[in-house]
Formats: structure tokens, sequence, C-alpha cells
């Protein structure tokens, strides 16, 4: 390189994820070999040595800002889930809802902006991928996900698919016995009215979106009323309804996001109940405009 040559800014996009000190401690050496300095700013981009410079960063409108080509530009989307520890394992729950809603927000900006420059772990794991000239990365070897994490990672999905199943370990229940297995969640009705599922908080894109939700009621729990609530936390379409037998039933909801926002999912019981328990399976989402 002459000191006439202009130096050259890469952008690399890594939503928040649980394993982000691995994917950084696999590309730095990958970048630094392949004669690229490793930055998180545009000024430290101005400052590098070297006349290539890839910038980390979790938001999409950066590279945007900075007015950078798309072929300059990647998305990296983890399979770790987007919850550190010390967040997934806390009890209180709204710094858990607010880490979704950010990670989900910055990942969909992502998938948005740059649609075909968007990079899975699951790629990068089965081998090296070239996302820059002379520039080839592979996924990091990162520790198992949570059961949430993971069920969050298939959640995400939803921005490159249009579709994904949104498992019940992201989802909060409000019951005194709460009993995870295999994909479900058992719990226990007993107690007043009340809202027995919410979340997850992730942000949807703009358009008609279906929910198919599966439920189980036993025999004491299929005789009381209730409501389901799918859309934004303020705006959303409800549906009342009586199961009147044991068994799984099926609900299917839609609501229409005028923008992006965040998304919930409520069961809520009407009355007062004594006995018996409910199922929830997950909810199914679909885009269908």
């Amino acid at each position: 390189m002459t000191m006439s040559d202009p130096k050259q800014e890469f952008w690399l996009i890594i939503p928040p994820c649980a394993d982000r000190d691995d994917w950084v401690a696999t590309i730095k050496p990958l970048a630094e070999s392949a004669g690229f300095a490793l930055v998180s700013s545009t000024a430290e981009a101005s400052q590098a040595a070297s006349g290539k410079a890839l910038i980390l960063t979790p938001n999409a409108d950066e590279p945007r800002q900075a007015g950078a080509a798309s072929q300059n530009v990647a998305v990296m989307l983890s399979d770790a889930g987007p919850l550190l520890p010390k967040i997934d394992a806390a009890s209180e729950p709204a710094p858990r809802h607010a880490a979704v809603r950010n990670a989900s927000e910055l990942a969909l900006r992502g998938c948005t902006a740059y649609p075909e420059r968007v990079f899975t772990a699951d790629a990068l794991k089965r081998g090296p991928v070239e996302i820059f000239p002379g520039l080839k990365l592979s996924g990091p070897a990162s520790a198992a996900a949570s059961d949430r994490n993971r069920a969050l990672s298939e959640a995400f999905s939803v921005y490159a698919a249009d579709q994904s199943f949104w498992g019940s370990e992201i989802f909060d229940i409000n019951a005194k016995v709460v009993r995870h297995h295999d994909g479900q969640v058992v719990f226990d009705l007993t107690g007043r009215p009340r809202i027995l599922i919410f979340g997850p908080y992730i942000v949807m894109p703009a358009g008609r979106w279906k929910a198919v939700v599966r439920l189980g009621f036993s025999a004491p729990t299929a005789k009381h009323r209730y409501r389901a609530d799918w859309g934004e936390q303020e705006v959303y379409t409800s549906y009342e309804f009586h199961p009147g037998r044991d068994g799984l039933f099926q609900l299917e909801m839609e609501y229409e996001w005028d923008k992006p926002s965040a998304s919930e999912f409520r069961l809520l019981l009407l009355e007062g109940a004594f006995d018996g328990e409910v199922t929830f399976f997950g909810a199914q989402i679909t885009r269908i405009g």
C-alpha cells in the first residue's frame, strides 16, 4: 500500500448475543492474518495502520449512516441466543425482556438493511466462508446455549424465513407450580383471575403475522373462561373462549404491525380456579401479509 491508497472500511454487524466474546476471539486472528485491522468505531478505523479496517458493531444504522456499500457489510447471526448468562438466570424478568427487545430490534435492523449479506452461525460452523475479498471466517466453538437462549435463537429466524417456532421457554408463566419438559410447560391454574402466559417481546417487522398457539387443558381447567391476546403490548387482537372439555386446542390469531415494535402473546384466566393444569406448547409465527 502507498501513501495515496485509500483506506478501505468493512463492517461486521453482530447483534447482541451470548457468545459475542467468542465471535470476537475467533474473528480477530483471522482478520489480522488477512491484513484487516479489527476495530470498533470509524474513529479507530481512521487510525488503523492497516489499509483495511474491519469495524465491529451491533447496529446496522452505523454502516448505513457512513454510506457503506452493501458488499462491504456483513451481518453475523449467532445461534447462541441473545441473553448473557446473568440476565438469562435472573429471576426478575424486566432486564430479560429489555434484552430480548433490544437484541431482536438490532437483528431485524441488520436483516432488513442488508438481506443479501446475512451469514448464520450454522453456515460458518460448517466451514470457512469468504465474507469479504480475502477474508474467510469460521464460527466459534461456543458453550452450549441454555434452553431459553436456544429457543430465542430459533424464534429470531423469523427475520430471514418469515416464519419461526416460538417455544414455551421464551414466555413467562405466572403460576406457583411450573414444570418444563420436552419443549412444553405445564402449570397449576389454582389462583385468582390473572395473566397466565406473557411475552416474549421480540420486535416484529411491519406486516400481518399469524400466531398459531397450542394449549392443553385438564378437565378442571377446561370449565373456565380465558382470553388470548396477540399483537403489540398496548394494541392487540383478543379472543375469549371456554374449552368446555379436556384435551388439546389450537388458537389462530392475526395482527398487523404498521411499523416494527415489540410483540406479546398473553393468555388470561378470567375467573378464579381451584385446581387443574394447563399445558402450553408454544406458538408458530408466520407472515401472511
